[in-house]
């Protein structure tokens, strides 16, 4: 019975650092209170969150302990509201985003949300900025670059997503995806759990 348990404990470390190994999907949230991201939607009207082309700012995600050469994809999903993206019109809003590729700004293109309501806009990051990813992707925001202050947005989160990393809802909240490994090493737990109820009677 004692080998059984043993081996059990053993197959749930190994699925759960087996999912650690494959560079297990990762992602980093930037929201309130960091910068001007609104920390709640009733505050999405109000200064200083809701802002306009004088206003332009910018923000750092963390540092991630990956190894730039085993990141096979990455996004950077960016939760804005009130975003007047219509680009059948000439007068619309331009909201451009660009990231550090070292001490490089490069434009990553502009927010495509809608009027009114919050919403992500993904962006794919090319491999160059793998290496910007892991010691902290830079990221600045030129807002309104055409319409001389008419337009305003608000940011509730940016969220980076490395290899598939789950991103979350797109409204002003404190949640965090929780991290694969814990999920993968979960199943195993509670097996070893029920195992132990079944020896005690």
């Amino acid at each position: 019975m004692k080998k059984r348990i043993a081996t059990l404990l053993f197959a749930s470390l190994l699925l759960a650092l087996t999912g650690l190994a494959q560079a297990a999907p990762l992602t980093d949230v930037v929201q309130a209170p960091t910068g001007y991201f609104v920390p709640s939607d009733a505050l999405k009207y109000s200064t200083p969150y809701y802002r306009d082309q004088y206003q332009d700012w910018g923000w750092q995600h963390s540092a991630l302990a990956v190894d730039p050469n085993t990141i096979t994809s990455a996004t950077l999903n960016i939760s804005a509201f009130d975003v007047d993206n219509a680009s059948s019109a000439s007068w619309y809003e331009h909201d451009l985003i660009y990231a550090y590729d070292g001490a490089n700004k490069v434009l990553l293109g502009e927010l495509a949300g809608a009027d009114d309501i919050w919403s992500y806009t993904t962006f794919t990051l090319a491999p160059n900025f793998y290496d910007d990813i892991v010691t902290g992707l830079k990221i600045w925001m030129d807002i309104d670059t055409t319409s001389g202050g008419n337009w305003l947005v608000t940011l509730s989160k940016s969220a980076l997503s490395i290899d598939g990393g789950s991103i979350p809802n797109p409204n002003p909240n404190p949640t965090v995806p929780i991290p694969g490994a814990i999920l993968l090493f979960a199943p195993g737990l509670a097996g070893l759990a029920a195992l132990r109820r079944r020896m005690s009677r």
